[in-house]
């Protein structure tokens, strides 16, 4: 069988279809850079193209969009927006396993982790003396190993329990793999990004590449999330972050502006190149603009939250508002003459999207100092007050540990919103129930999203659930 199609299967993107116009065809549809069977993994070129085809087959819908929906959207920083009833489910906590987004980002997880997987089964069979020169073998399974570690540390977070699917398959029983646990899925997390920081490069080429300071600002991401922190690696690897030679831009609203991609803040970012080029970026399109209803609106209690904190200036940078009283369509939250767009994406096509930046990190090293220590919160004082002075805000009025973890929780929400990230750090903090059960629309009347423990995971996909009988198992 061809190793492509083979692969394809056995990865664990497991032959789903996505919904809404987005439909694709994921046995035909490869990287452009994937090197096939026929073509043979004989030299370094090949090695070369297949870890770039790794990194090609991110462009997908997760990557591009669907982590802000489900980092934002599912959190208190936007509405869905829009008329899709799937990212209206996500948004009102109702989502089941026929959810076409939660299907479609299943999907594009485990293709990733499918591509990094074809680069781990075949690398380290190629015998050729200029894939070991200045260790190019050991960085190229490096970069793979992140990228799938990175993908589980996604995968385990929005959906528990999943397949830890590590090889290409070699029988049809294992493209039905059983799940694994959060401990087994974080363990191997963990295990792959250490390989990935002993042995990647420094440097990438652009900021799209896995390097050390990749894998040590996701390191210390995952050990702020597992079930039990260990917030002593986490302070740790936020330093080898920090060591890593990155600073904050100067300007909060110039990080956001085409002009300065893969600046001195950025530590990993999708590089887009717009539509001519080989990657376009569609995100800001179905988010910013007139003409039909966007989505991913921005709620009434982020911009309060701008509001009380006088923050002007990422308020400016990431919400614009407009006057949309004309258009045909209705809204439930908010005023047409003054209707809120996301303005952090501004490039449209070529608008970059960061994975990770140093304000997320200085925030979490932040966090650990004033969770290692009772009178860690003076410490962690200096770092928040740095993260506001860039802003133009007085220094944080936290002067003990409970009121600086709230101060942290506010400022990760402000300095961060649409990134992605709202919705992890309120499960990571146990956060999630309490503040979404307290949401109120801009009258004062209550969401009621009723969450619950059972609803702060996605459901396994029903496509998944039909296809591999296994996948309620733990094993």
């Amino acid at each position: 069988m061809n190793l492509k199609i083979y692969s394809l299967i056995a990865a664990g993107a497991f032959v789903l279809s996505v919904q809404s116009g987005c439909k694709k065809d994921f046995l035909n549809k490869t990287p452009i850079d994937q090197v096939t069977a026929d073509q043979a993994f004989v030299n370094a070129a090949a090695a070369e193209k297949l870890i770039k085809g790794m990194y090609d087959g991110m462009y997908t819908e997760y990557n591009i969009w669907d982590y802000q929906i489900m980092g934002d959207v599912a959190a208190d920083n936007c509405y869905a927006g829009g008329d899709n009833q799937a990212n209206i489910q996500i948004d009102l906590f109702t989502s089941n396993s026929t959810n076409g987004n939660v299907t479609r980002d299943w999907t594009d997880l485990y293709v990733d982790i499918k591509n990094a997987n074809e680069v781990l089964s075949n690398v380290p069979n190629i015998k050729d003396p200029a894939l070991d020169a200045g260790n190019r073998r050991n960085q190229i399974l490096a970069e793979a190993r992140g990228l799938r570690a990175y993908q589980y540390f996604n995968l385990v977070r929005l959906f528990g329990p999943v397949p830890l699917v590590l090889t290409t398959a070699s029988s049809i029983a294992e493209t039905q793999p059983f799940k694994a646990s959060v401990a087994e899925v974080y363990a191997q997390i963990i295990s792959d990004l250490e390989f990935t920081v002993a042995n990647a490069s420094t440097t990438g080429a652009t900021k799209g590449i896995i390097t050390k300071g990749v894998a040590n600002a996701i390191l210390a991401k995952v050990y702020a999330s597992q079930p039990t922190p260990d917030w002593t690696k986490v302070n740790q690897y936020c330093d080898a972050t920090i060591a890593g030679g990155y600073s904050l831009y100067s300007d909060f609203s110039g990080l956001f502006d085409a002009a300065n991609k893969n600046n001195s803040e950025s530590i990993w970012e999708l590089q887009f190149d717009g539509y001519s080029g080989q990657h376009g970026n569609w995100m800001p399109s179905v988010i910013t603009g007139t003409g039909y209803k966007r989505f991913d609106t921005p709620t009434n209690d982020l911009v309060a939250a701008f509001d009380n904190e006088g923050d002007l200036i990422r308020k400016n940078a990431s919400i614009s508002f407009k006057d949309v009283s004309t258009e045909g369509w209705s809204d439930n939250y908010w005023t047409k003459s003054n209707y809120p767009f996301v303005n952090k994406y501004r490039a449209d096509d070529k608008s970059d999207n960061y994975i990770i930046r140093l304000a997320d990190i200085l925030l979490l090293k932040a966090e650990a100092l004033n969770e290692l220590s009772g009178a860690g919160w003076s410490q962690s004082k200096v770092l928040v007050d740095q993260i506001r002075a860039r802003v133009k805000l007085a220094g944080t009025p936290a002067t003990d540990q409970a009121s600086m973890r709230l101060a942290i929780e506010k400022e990760r929400r402000l300095e961060l919103a649409f990134e992605g990230q709202r919705w992890f750090d309120l499960l990571r903090t146990n956060r999630a129930i309490t503040v979404m059960n307290a949401q109120k629309d801009g009258a004062g009347n209550s969401l009621n999203y009723n969450v619950t423990t059972a609803k702060l995971l996605f459901p396994i996909p029903q496509t998944e659930l039909d296809r591999n009988p296994n996948i309620n198992t733990i094993k």
